[in-house]
């Protein structure tokens, strides 16, 4: 009992060190940022008290916008700018700091294609204890008088990400900024909701029916929730299902939404998902869109999804495994005893 207890003693201690260190690390890479980005306010905007650019757009003008980084530390330091295209992420979030590997094919005008940065302020230097000022222009389109286009403005400074390992702890951290740039022609009359394609697949090695959403309109949707029930086709009875609410959508922009399998198989054959997304978004009454959608899981599918997935059943155990432990244990018992016996006949 002693040397179990100075086991878990020594575990703990290492679990606690570990902690410790990853603390002394984290707080170390905090330490490192020590800069920051504030918008200059350009005028003419929709909400000028607003952290980000929400500006008034007439088509065919032009707009200029600025931003001014600080750094209060006692080094220079490097930072690096971009300008770039706002989508909905896989998690139904609007991404500000990461570049589309595709976009929807509604999306007319692309916030990168329509701005540019100022010379020399796509990387700037700024002195210890300084600031620097960065400059874009905005070439609004001629024929954008409807609608929204979303953009963002991204800062990193350079030297960061360095990888640092003590005691298995493994830190790699990256800070940056991003101002979301809004121009605004007109808010659009109605929102309009669409269901893409359906197809069954894996999200982070879960087994999944993936359900494309697309917001094929100049608008951001905001707090959208999402319902949705997978059956067999012809059948009410509900094998699958989610719920999400707190979801936001770019303009012009699409995502997949995951209805989980969990721990159930895939299995092929004919289903029926049907989806409910509702918004409360105060720039239009509440709005309910509801569809329904049949969809085939081949025997490839489920196979090649079953095999590739982590979260799959465990093999039920035969009964005979019981049974064999059953016999065994009898077995055991019953040579016991008869050692037990046969010695004490002999003692006596």
């Amino acid at each position: 009992m002693k040397k179990l207890m100075c086991l878990f003693g020594v575990i703990g201690g290492l679990v606690f060190m570990s902690l410790t260190s990853g603390q002394i690390q984290a707080a170390d890479a905090n330490a490192e940022v020590q800069y920051s980005v504030n918008k200059i306010n350009p005028g003419q905007e929709v909400d000028a008290s607003s952290p980000f650019f929400d500006l008034k757009a007439k088509a065919g003008t032009t707009r200029q916008i600025q931003a001014r980084i600080y750094n209060p530390t006692d080094k220079e330091i490097t930072v690096k700018t971009r300008l770039l295209t706002t989508f909905t992420n896989d998690s139904g979030q609007i991404a500000y700091t990461q570049t589309a590997k595709r976009y929807d094919p509604s999306l007319k005008y692309r916030f990168n294609q329509i701005a540019s940065l100022a010379r020399g302020s796509d990387k700037v230097t700024v002195p210890a204890k300084s600031n620097r000022v960065v400059r874009a222009t905005i070439n609004i389109p001629k024929n954008f008088d409807n609608g929204v286009i979303l953009g963002s403005w991204y800062f990193e400074k350079t030297g960061q990400g360095t990888n640092t390992a003590t005691k298995g702890v493994n830190i790699n951290q990256k800070y940056s900024y991003a101002l979301a740039v809004k121009l605004t022609a007109k808010e659009i009359a109605q929102p309009k909701l669409t269901l893409g394609k359906v197809t069954p697949g894996l999200r982070n090695y879960r087994k999944v029916v993936l359900a494309t959403i697309r917001n094929p309109e100049p608008a951001v949707v905001s707090k959208l929730k999402l319902t949705t029930k997978v059956t067999k086709k012809g059948s009410t009875k509900v094998r699958y299902q989610n719920k999400s609410d707190h979801l936001i959508m770019a303009p012009n922009s699409s995502f997949t939404y995951p209805t989980f399998l969990d721990d159930q198989k895939m299995r092929a054959g004919d289903y029926t998902l049907t989806v409910t997304a509702t918004t409360t978004d105060s720039k239009w009454s509440k709005k309910t869109w509801r569809w329904t959608r049949d969809f085939t899981i081949t025997s490839e599918q489920a196979r090649q999804n079953n095999q590739k997935a982590k979260n799959d059943p465990a093999a039920p155990i035969s009964i005979w495994w019981y049974v064999l432990i059953v016999v065994v244990i009898a077995g055991l018992s019953a040579g016991i005893v008869y050692f037990i016996m046969k010695r004490h006949h002999h003692d006596a």
